[in-house]
């Protein structure tokens, strides 16, 4: 029996120092968040290699890259940056610096759905950046089924910086989807999915529609690989900007 305690002890040490694939954050690799943080006193790693085609320049490539840490039961901070560089003009920018604050206010219970939001506070660090970014995305996290949940964000996003032509605030919606694939006979990979709606900061253009898929794949017990693909499928004025968008990231915590 004291063989039996100590290796259940010890299996379910690994399953809570595990990092979930299952616990999506926005850029991993689509837009959107789930309603749970990561754990608490732990701290995360997130980088991730963008590429974004376009169909009238040329390619545009960046590397974001995020710290977290899990410094209270259910909320998180973090500080990123996201490095980009454009071959139309072949230069390169640092990015702005944003730092952000997730707190999970319920997780679910019976048929009533997690709940959280999340702040983001970009700091004008970049080539041209003016005024301070403001982000505030309140969450919904619900199980459909036995295990997919459906994601839905919703966001305000203002800018202290007036720049004609420019809308100073903003909204947009993201409905997200997760599916653990292989459940429960083998658990390491989840499909994700979105489908969003933003209003662009640009006054002639409106809203842009997009749709994304992707996976996670757990590649250790503390590390998640991610791959995703998204792309503007309408605009209600204008021409959408962007073809496909691809990215690829690794996150790992300690």
């Amino acid at each position: 029996m004291r063989l039996i305690s100590v290796i259940a002890t010890g299996l379910l040490a690994s399953v809570v120092l595990a990092v979930d694939h299952n616990n999506v954050d926005s850029g991993r690799p689509l837009r959107f968040d789930d309603a749970y943080s990561i754990a608490y006193r732990e701290r995360a790693f997130e980088t991730g290699f963008t590429l974004d085609t376009f169909r009238r320049s040329s390619p545009k490539y960046g590397l974001k890259t995020e710290y977290k840490y899990g410094f209270a039961k259910n909320q998180d901070i973090g500080i990123g940056f996201e490095p980009s560089y454009s071959t139309s003009n072949r230069r390169g920018d640092f990015g702005n610096v944003e730092l952000s604050y997730f707190n999970g206010l319920r997780r679910e219970i019976d048929d009533q759905p997690a709940l959280a939001y999340r702040l983001d506070v970009g700091l004008p660090t970049g080539t041209g950046s003016k005024g301070v970014e403001v982000r505030a995305r309140g969450i919904l996290t619900k199980t459909v089924g036995q295990y997919d949940k459906i994601h839905l964000n919703l966001d305000v996003m203002t800018s202290t910086a007036r720049i004609m032509d420019e809308r100073q605030t903003t909204a947009g919606i993201t409905v997200g989807y997760t599916k653990p694939l292989g459940y429960p006979t083998q658990f390491d990979r989840t499909l994700v999915a979105q489908f969003s709606m933003e209003q662009s900061r640009d006054r002639s253009r409106d809203w842009v529609g997009s749709v994304g898929l992707g996976i996670r794949q757990q590649v250790g017990v503390r590390s998640v690989l991610d791959f995703g693909i998204e792309s503007d499928v309408f605009e209600t004025k204008g021409r959408a900007k962007s073809s496909v968008r691809f990215a690829i990231g690794y996150s790992v915590g300690f």
